[in-house]
């Protein structure tokens, strides 16, 4: 009997933590910055969603402040454009199809930003990103890279052998560059910050984990709306009652 109970009110905690995951927790438009931060005595790489409002996937939107890397997704829709064949292999081979997030505003792309500015220069050296690991789909490249007014580009970051695996900002800076996949489906990018504090040239680092749903999220791209989780709930309670009605009757 209280089996039954558990299992059913697993079911629900469950199912409200799909809608947690895939609505709330999926960061589709809006500025926001993967974020090196001190705090507590220790260097933190994280998501800052900036004010204004940043716009959450199935609608509303996700609150301002300081995130831990994996507590939102970051969703890169679709309209791919296809890679040429010349200077482009950091981001993937000839004929791939790119998905990317702009270095301007897009209202229907997350506008996402590199910031140091929590790390002033009176206080520290400048910072380092580091790409520490990729996991996605098969022959899936991750790549990062800055073009100048003359379309000439600069790679920061590529999961690509040869290509940059690390690059520098100014302490207290932000800056926005490109980001780009050559495959559908999911990335977990693993990335580690490191800086020295000036006033005893001690060096720290904190590491995240970004998850990027790239052209869909999981779950064919259907979201669960609240509403439809709400009745399975009530279902779900309902007929757990019953049962242990019956149990208890018989």
């Amino acid at each position: 009997m209280r089996m039954h109970l558990a299992a059913w009110m697993a079911a629900i905690v469950f199912g409200l933590g799909m809608v947690s995951s895939l609505e709330a927790g999926i960061w589709a438009n809006g500025h926001g910055d993967i974020d090196a931060h001190f705090h507590d005595g220790a260097l933190e790489l994280g998501l800052h969603f900036h004010d204004g409002g940043v716009g959450a996937f199935g609608g509303g939107t996700l609150p301002a402040g300081h995130h831990e890397a994996d507590e939102h997704q970051i969703f890169v829709p679709g309209a791919p454009i296809t890679l040429p064949g010349t200077g482009w292999d950091f981001a993937g081979a000839s004929g791939d199809s790119l998905w990317f997030l702009p270095p301007n505003n897009d209202p229907n792309k997350p506008y996402l930003g590199w910031g140091a500015e929590e790390l002033p220069t009176v206080d520290w050296f400048n910072p380092t990103f580091t790409l520490l690991s990729v996991n996605g789909p098969t022959d899936g490249v991750f790549s990062v890279w800055a073009t100048d007014s003359f379309g000439a580009r600069t790679v920061k970051l590529s999961s690509v052998d040869g290509f940059s695996k690390s690059f520098s900002l100014p302490a207290g800076s932000h800056e926005h560059f490109t980001v780009g996949f050559n495959r559908a489906g999911t990335f977990d990018v693993s990335l580690r910050v490191s800086a020295m504090r000036r006033s005893d040239n001690q060096t720290f680092s904190g590491d995240g984990t970004f998850t990027f749903y790239v052209d869909s999220v999981p779950n064919g791209g259907e979201v669960p709306e609240p509403g439809s989780m709400a009745i399975f709930s009530v279902l779900a309670i309902g007929s757990g009652y019953r049962m242990l009605r019956r149990r208890k009757i018989s």
